[in-house]
């Protein structure tokens, strides 16, 4: 079981139990056990976590004595060493318990799966994250995906891209996903996507259907309609076929973008009326986000700024707390898109670009897009 990092309250959690950090400390605490085993220089600490500031020279001792008492209770989990004349290494406790008698229970491992499935299918990525924070505590067996999904839904993306329990057509695709959002220049994921999906061959038909539709936004960012029109019409039938209504809210809302581009706003507000039908059938929270936050680039077309507004800030809230990472940094992308290119509200692309730049904080966007590029030239 590993320790659970909540960066909107700034705490560890582990079975439970929670210990509060100031900003800093959570984001030094979090570097740290995410590359446990590995030893820091003070330099390489200062710029990993105050990237933007010039701190003095004991500000990364201060906040190691700082994170050493607050993370006392939990010698069983994981202890700071001081590295004499390098800095500090995080070494993680082997926690665990091997002699539940559920996890050999294959009825059990497999109600559990379906647990994960039911709310991945839901969209309840804070539920699945609950889950496996307190897979020990709970005796819950493992899963070969949802033990590497979780790292994606999180947003523990350097623990993903180094995972070696994936195929490397799976980490490409996982790596695309990412590199499409953090990525300014659309053309350049486009080229990988097009590649990935020609050469998946090795990718299941979700996989696939998953990369088409997320090749077509970026058609749309580019300004490529005409491919955009080809991606969707290619997928229908597939889509169809995999009889899954998160799939269908989300062609639902490509097909949506795509009149609304066109101009075809009639059009885009019966796939947006259709859309909202089926997520009351199935209230899918994490395309229920996705979807007001598509309402709302329609309302600003129709020049209904004011709804348009309390569209976004709901899409985006819904988002936030369904703790889906990847859609977070998704819908805020096609936000800051749509907002940058027609000028139609420069408050509210000011306040999403300020919301942007707290994620680029947290997670490094040059260093992730380095990352994520690196794997898709060694798998493509």
């Amino acid at each position: 079981m590993m320790i659970h990092f909540d960066p909107d309250r700034y705490e560890a959690v582990y079975g439970g139990e929670r210990i509060q950090l100031l900003p800093k400390e959570f984001a030094l605490l979090r570097y740290l056990y995410e590359h446990a085993g590995r030893s820091f220089s003070r330099e390489a600490l200062l710029e990993a976590v105050w990237p933007l500031e010039e701190p003095s020279d004991r500000t990364v001792d201060d906040h190691i004595y700082r994170v050493r008492k607050k993370v006392a209770p939990w010698p069983h989990l994981l202890r700071i060493e001081t590295i004499r004349g390098q800095g500090y290494k995080l070494l993680r406790q082997d926690t665990r318990r091997p002699h539940s008698p559920l996890l050999h229970d294959h009825q059990f491992a497999d109600d559990v799966n379906r647990m994960f499935s039911k709310y991945h299918s839901l969209g309840m990525g804070a539920a699945m994250q609950l889950l496996s924070a307190h897979r020990e505590v709970l005796s819950l067996p493992g899963d070969p995906y949802y033990d590497v999904y979780i790292h994606f839904v999180r947003g523990d993306f350097e623990r993903l891209l180094a995972s070696t329990d994936i195929s490397i057509w799976q980490k490409a695709a996982y790596a695309s996903f990412i590199y499409s959002i953090v990525q300014p220049e659309p053309a350049a994921s486009i080229s990988y996507l097009e590649r990935l999906i020609a050469k998946g061959h090795a990718l299941s038909p979700a996989w696939k259907q998953d990369l088409r539709l997320n090749a077509v936004l970026l058609y749309l960012e580019a300004g490529m309609l005409s491919e955009a029109r080809e991606a969707l019409d290619a997928a229908r039938d597939a889509v169809a076929e995999l009889n899954s209504p998160s799939f269908t809210a989300i062609f639902l809302l490509k097909e949506m973008c795509l009149r609304i581009e066109e101009n075809r706003l009639e059009e885009a507000s019966a796939k947006l009326q259709e859309c909202e039908e089926l997520l009351s059938l199935h209230p899918i929270q994490r395309e229920r986000g996705a979807c007001l936050v598509a309402k709302a680039m329609l309302l600003y077309r129709q020049g209904e700024i004011r709804s348009a507004r309390q569209a976004l800030d709901d899409g985006i809230d819904i988002t936030r707390e369904t703790q889906f990472i990847p859609h977070l940094l998704g819908n805020l992308r096609l936000a800051l898109t749509y907002l940058g290119r027609y000028e139609c509200d420069k408050t509210y692309l000011l306040a999403c670009q300020r919301q942007w730049g707290q994620l680029d904080e947290q997670y490094r966007f040059d260093e992730l897009l380095a990352k994520t590029e690196r794997v898709l030239r060694e798998c493509l």
